[in-house]
């Protein structure tokens, strides 16, 4: 029996499981007894035609018949299917950053018989949700364990979005890795999966204990403050508590938010270079009202709706939704003292009343001068702005789009980031262009998405953390300039989000092993 790939296979919505089989079988031009489903590859909405919103499927089908069909290629189900070269005297590796990048490289590593020392200046898994909690309530910054460091990186509170722009053969072995960690099935399948900010808790913790139960060594709260080089090469790192610890390779994981290391790294030589990020807001939306705009009359048995948006505004700078919460709330994730920064988080049932997502600019280098930190600089003065915007207390500071083009507002949205809210005008934490740009682009996205230009949707600064305004250079064997040196995620520039980051760590990993294996 052979099993064969069949797309673009079509179900109405609210129908049952027998359905699928159905319309398979119609497609195929066969009895339902002539094949059987072997597995579910993809699950998207076709909404565009609102009136005749399907559910689209591709399947893995076992069958005799299915001449013309392309054969069923599977991608690695587990890290541990990915070929690996298994060095027979396994180097002594530190990776900084326990967030998808640094947790994946480590696990790649142990199942080739390496045993990393893995180190987070954050806590665990519950340290960062208690220092969380401590400052929605009472507004208490934890400088060291908070949303951006700490064991899950900053995607732990976020919505667990799992898309990606890129594909390669890797992609398979991580999501089957977050499946095995008690991620729900339906991320080996969705087109837009995700995770929910409580499940993806629990699959960090299982993750976690996979990794020192196989003999892996994680530290939390522990901070590289120093490397050692000789000859161009890396030997040893100091850590924050006064340790040092001897290695043969380092990667570097730190996230895009630990400006202090960047710094100690530059300073001891490390090449980097400034690239373009983007600075905005978030916007908050009814969900239900985004759900009967994408889905119309599909919207009550469909889940909650999702988009993706982007338009060129009329300076030619691009604007974009990033990193879309349905059924979220909007937190503050700073991570340095007086400073407010902001992100989406979402559970697994994507039940909150609001929807929410970043509404990015697009800003280069040249907007922040020629300094190799202009970008760091140029933030975290507009999050030192927005936090007094917000009237201290990181209260976070809100305009409604009504405010922001001179009309009257209708039909708020309240705002759900805490400790709580105060109103001020964009202009007094972001750039005249990026404000005049952030009006542009809701009004353009609201052509696609009707009502989405409703003046009660509210603005909520400052989001200027969906990217890092350096990237570490580094070598087709992902080593930099200083050897043993592997810079890798969302930090060093070459990934964004959860699963291009852990696909970096990966492939980092691998690169690493082949050199020591040889």
């Amino acid at each position: 029996m052979n099993v064969k790939r069949l797309d673009n296979v079509k179900v109405a919505p609210g129908l049952d499981e027998g359905a699928l089989k159905a319309a398979a079988a119609k497609k195929l031009g066969l009895r339902e007894n002539a094949f059987s489903i072997y597995k579910i590859l993809r699950k998207s909405i076709d909404a565009r035609d609102k009136t005749n919103v399907k559910y689209v499927y591709s399947l893995a089908i076992e069958t005799g018949l299915g001449r013309g069909l392309p054969d069923y290629r599977p991608g690695y189900g587990r890290i541990a299917d990915i070929p690996k070269s298994r060095p027979k005297n396994p180097p002594k590796v530190l990776i900084v950053g326990a967030g998808p990048a640094g947790l994946y490289a480590a696990l790649t590593l142990l199942e080739a018989g390496v045993k990393p020392v893995l180190i987070d200046r954050g806590g665990g898994v519950d340290e960062r949700e208690n220092a969380l909690e401590r400052l929605r309530k009472s507004g208490i910054l934890d400088g060291e364990c908070n949303v951006q460091y700490g064991v899950g990186g900053a995607g732990l509170f976020s919505d667990g979005k799992l898309n990606s722009g890129i594909s390669n053969e890797l992609f398979s072995a991580v999501f089957g890795e977050l499946h095995a960690f008690g991620a729900p099935e339906e991320i080996l399948y969705s087109a837009m999966p995700h995770v929910g900010t409580d499940v993806l808790r629990t699959v960090l913790k299982n993750a976690v204990k996979v990794f020192t139960d196989g003999g892996g060594e994680l530290r939390t709260g522990t901070k590289l403050s120093d490397i050692r080089v000789e000859n161009g090469k890396f030997i040893g790192a100091e850590l924050g508590n006064g340790d040092y610890i001897a290695a043969d390779a380092m990667m570097t994981a730190i996230g895009h938010s630990a400006f202090d290391t960047f710094k100690m790294l530059r300073k001891r030589g490390l090449y980097m270079e400034p690239k373009p990020f983007s600075i905005g807001v978030r916007i908050e939306h009814p969900q239900d009202m985004i759900n009967r705009a994408r889905y119309g009359k599909f919207a009550e048995i469909l889940p909650p709706a999702y988009y993706k948006e982007h338009a060129v505004a009329s300076d030619g700078r691009g604007v974009y939704s990033f990193c879309m919460c349905p059924g979220g709330e909007v937190i503050v994730s700073s991570s340095e003292p007086d400073t407010l920064v902001t992100n989406g988080m979402s559970n697994y049932m994507r039940d909150g009343k609001n929807a929410n997502s970043a509404i990015l600019v697009s800003v280069t280098p040249k907007d922040f001068g020629t300094e190799l930190f202009g970008g760091f600089t140029a933030r975290a003065c507009a999050e030192r702005a927005a936090f007094i915007a917000g009237g201290g207390g990181y209260h976070a500071p809100v305009q409604y789009y009504g405010n922001l083009i001179g009309k009257p507002i209708a039909d708020r949205v309240e705002p759900t980031a805490l400790p709580g809210v105060r109103e001020a005008d964009l202009k007094e934490y972001l750039p005249e262009f990026v404000v005049k740009d952030i009006a542009e682009g809701i009004m353009a996205f609201s052509r696609h998405i009707p009502g989405f230009d409703m003046s009660g949707a509210v603005l909520t600064g400052v989001e200027s953390r969906s990217s890092c305004p350096v990237r570490i250079v580094r070598d087709e064997g992902g080593e930099s300039n200083i050897r043993g040196i592997y810079p890798i995620g969302e930090g060093a520039g070459y990934a964004g989000g959860i699963t291009s980051s852990a696909v970096d760590g990966v492939k980092a990993a691998l690169k690493l092993l082949s050199k020591f294996g040889k």
